[in-house]
């Protein structure tokens, strides 16, 4: 793996301090932090390496328009991420103006600096994370789907796009919760719906920062769940298949059938909520 270079413009000392707190950065990354910005700039200016570069901007209080206008004259390749402490309507179209990957705002939390370092997909829209939101808010979402096995991956962008917003941990918004909804929507689509595309899957989403609470519904005739065979039987564990509830139990907090098995209840509470509290 090839070392990455992280270049810090800490125009906010504090908010640079509050960003870091309690994390350890790993061993293939070198920092370069600069207080002003011209060397900040000509800094960044100079790479030439194709080595994974990473660029953060912490702006003035007070975004000055001069420094945003040289950054996007530069034309940055390497992904740029600018934490601040809030964004208003203006300044986030300015940021966006200039191209950059993400916008960041506190409540900080542990995915925060691994999202900066992993790089965001260039196609992901930037969301500024604003503290009443992640504290406070909550989304609702309800919709259907067709029964097509290709319309899972939106889905999942969806879900893993707003547990990161929400503050779960990286594993759950890009590996775990995915997974489920793998499992969730294909057994709605291939054995509830039985693959007729013209039967709808209606999936709804409740996401907080404490929790996610996703409710997969098919039109099919349900099942019973507690005759499903245990996976982990020693006569069962050769078997290709019927491995589905078990994983959703293993992955989840809590799953709950309804409407006679029609419908699936799956929860997952935040631990870095917990942990924060």
């Amino acid at each position: 793996m090839k070392n990455r270079t992280l270049y810090i413009l800490n125009l906010q000392p504090a908010l640079h301090a509050e960003f870091f707190a309690g994390t350890r950065l790993p061993a293939d990354v070198t920092v370069k932090s600069y207080k002003t910005f011209p060397r900040f700039l000509q800094s960044i200016q100079a790479i030439k390496d194709d080595s994974p570069n990473i660029v953060m901007f912490l702006p003035d209080r007070k975004l000055d328009h001069s420094k945003t206008r040289q950054l996007r004259l530069a034309q940055i390749d390497s992904p740029v991420y600018i934490i601040t402490p809030e964004c208003n309507e203006k300044d986030y179209l300015t940021y966006l103006s200039m191209g950059v990957n993400g916008i960041i705002n506190p409540p900080f939390n542990q995915c925060d600096l691994q999202a900066v370092l992993n790089g965001r997909e260039q196609l992901e829209i930037p969301f500024p994370r604003n503290k009443e939101l992640t504290r406070e808010g909550q989304v609702r979402l309800d919709f259907l789907i067709p029964s097509k096995l290709s319309r899972i991956l939106g889905v999942n962008r969806l879900i893993s796009f707003l547990a990161s917003e929400f503050g779960f941990p990286a594993e759950e918004c890009r590996v775990n919760l995915p997974m489920v909804m793998d499992e969730a929507l294909s057994n709605a689509i291939i054995h509830g719906n039985r693959g007729e595309e013209d039967k709808k899957v209606h999936v709804r989403i409740y996401i907080s920062s404490r929790r996610i609470i996703i409710q997969v519904e098919d039109q099919g005739e349900g099942f019973i769940p507690a005759e499903v065979s245990d996976p982990t039987a020693q006569e069962n564990i050769y078997r290709g298949s019927g491995r589905g509830i078990y994983l959703l139990k293993e992955l989840m907090d809590s799953v709950i059938f309804k409407k006679g098995g029609a419908v699936v209840e799956l929860t997952k509470h935040n631990p870095f909520f917990t942990e924060q509290s």
